[in-house]
């Protein structure tokens, strides 16, 4: 800017769109998180690619790039921490390790096909992470009572036999260390 005033200088009073200030790091932005979701979707093909080909691993390691050849150099921090976010919302466990490497699993995850299993046993209604949500109502339910499943009369009768109970069990027979052996030691030392 100078501080002289030119005679092709316009004396029109107009204002600025401020907007217009911000279109250029809209652009950027919209820019960086396609390249963002470029980057996700390398996750997740090497995510199918390891669940199709070694089915028992049930975890990937996944080094985040620090630059694209033919893309815009963008800002790795906030790159790693949108996958983060994202695969966390997508429900995978994943973990950082300094500079720009992640490890995703989904061995925390229980599939569908095993929670419909387990409510339909059980009555329990499980989440993604194997999480108790809700139980299912039942009219007669039996767990209540604990002897429902052991068909018992009595807590501590079974087949008609009665059990003493551990406390005021009193061994017998030849044991490693008895009440004589222990009288003879003491006579031994006084």
């Amino acid at each position: 800017m100078s501080c002289f005033l030119f005679t092709d200088d316009e004396e029109t009073t107009r204002k600025i769109n401020i907007d217009e200030l911000y279109e250029k790091q809209q652009q950027k932005d919209i820019k960086q998180l396609s390249i963002f979701n470029k980057i996700l979707n390398r996750i997740h093909k090497r995510i199918t690619q390891t669940a199709r080909i070694k089915p028992m691993e049930k975890f990937v390691w996944f080094t985040v790039p620090e630059y694209i050849f033919g893309e815009p150099i963008y800002d790795n921090g906030d790159c790693t921490g949108y996958l983060v976010a994202k695969l966390h919302e997508n429900g995978f466990e994943v973990k950082y390790i300094h500079p720009n490497t992640l490890w995703i699993s989904w061995k925390n995850w229980v599939p569908s096909y095993i929670r419909s299993e387990i409510k339909k046993k059980t009555g329990f209604i499980l989440d993604e992470k194997g999480n108790i949500v809700d139980k299912k109502e039942n009219k007669d339910d039996d767990f209540t009572n604990p002897n429902v499943l052991t068909n018992d009369k009595q807590p501590g009768a079974k087949n008609g036999k009665v059990y003493t109970p551990i406390n005021s069990y009193k061994p017998t027979g030849n044991l490693v260390y008895n009440a004589e052996m222990f009288e003879k030691l003491e006579k031994k030392f006084h």
